[in-house]
């Protein structure tokens, strides 16, 4: 990250040749992309001239997670819900008793939204959309054929010491790991 100046982007050029002659390793600028937020577009493009690397726009994912110089909407993060039907996919087919269901629940399917909810606070519809897919896995498998559900979602997330099964309630773990910033932050 660098403030865009000339002389900021040539410190950061001599940076990156200092790094490719220690290293012995060769940059690829041309699968670079430079993104610039807050400047104009013809700012964009002498950066990334000077840069020789692409001009990428934004909003992109970077390690997962979407970012972008705007607020971001809720069909950003439709790939959450889309990553666990993938994972359901793989189950189809399997014979897997009620504590497997549940064990599958609790760690995998729980658990692949976390790094995402530690960046950003999801909208309702989001979590309503993950609840869905996780309780119609619990209580049916991976079969499409339709299953009544036993007990309440909000029931099922409680801790088994308080007659739950201890699944992760996404939306209280979301908010708890967005807590922790401005813990960190103060």
């Amino acid at each position: 990250m660098i403030d865009g100046s000339a002389t900021s982007i040539t410190n950061l050029k001599l940076i990156l040749y200092c790094f490719e002659w220690l290293t012995e390793l060769k940059i690829n600028y041309h699968k670079s992309e430079v993104y610039g937020v807050g400047v104009s577009q013809v700012e964009k493009e002498e950066m990334a001239n000077m840069l020789n690397c692409v001009l990428g726009d934004l909003p992109l994912k970077y390690l997962g997670i979407p970012i972008s110089d705007h607020h971001l909407a809720m069909g950003a993060f439709s790939f959450l819900p889309q990553k666990m039907i993938t994972r359901l996919d793989q189950w189809k087919g399997k014979f897997l008793t009620s504590g497997v269901k549940q064990i599958l629940t609790s760690s995998c399917l729980s658990s692949l939204p976390l790094y995402c909810m530690g960046f950003y606070w999801l909208a309702d519809g989001i979590h309503k959309r993950m609840d869905t897919i996780r309780a119609n896995f619990l209580w049916q498998g991976a079969e499409d054929k339709f299953k009544y559900h036993m007990a309440k979602w909000e029931m099922v997330c409680r801790p088994k010491d308080q007659g739950g099964l201890g699944i992760i309630n996404t939306r209280i773990m979301n908010d708890c790991l967005i807590v922790k910033w401005i813990w960190k932050i103060f």
